[in-house]
């Protein structure tokens, strides 16, 4: 009995530690990975870093349909979180319902405009903005789904 109760713990134990290591899955990517994850994507990347006081890095990105895509890598989390509040505050939502998720290591705000999507995310210190053409969001919903953005 008492083999079975240690067994029963340890087997609980186990299952715990691997339900609380899936919670922080996301991790930030760094500036040569997005511009090498952008350019896989068909996006031209330009580094803006100089035009973005505080930032480690500032990237922007446009594919050839005028859809655009910006990086930043700021100094703290709370910089980013104003950062990507910014943003968010600054989409206009056109009467539509946007999504939002925001926690401490991960926030992500989407919203349908007419005939463009946007999306911000942020992960640590750094955010990530998209904006394409209705017709494009899947592709980038699957892009920066695929870095847990």
């Amino acid at each position: 009995m008492k083999q079975r109760t240690f067994f029963s713990s340890a087997l609980l134990a186990v299952l715990l530690v691997l339900a609380l290591t899936g919670c922080s899955a996301r991790t930030a990517v760094d500036a040569n990975d997005f511009k090498t994850l952008a350019e896989g994507a068909g996006y031209t990347v330009t580094d803006n870093t100089d035009q973005l006081s505080g930032a480690k890095s500032y990237l922007s990105a446009e594919d050839k349909s005028g859809n655009e895509l910006y990086y930043a890598a700021l100094s703290d989390e709370a910089t980013a979180l104003r950062l990507y509040n910014s943003i968010k505050d600054s989409i206009q939502t056109g009467g539509n319902k946007p999504t939002n998720l925001d926690s401490t290591p991960y926030a992500k705000y989407t919203v349908t405009n007419g005939e463009l999507y946007y999306r911000v995310s942020r992960v640590n210190n750094t955010v990530i903005y998209g904006k394409c053409l209705v017709t494009s969001q899947s592709a980038l919903d699957k892009l920066l789904d695929s870095i847990h953005y």
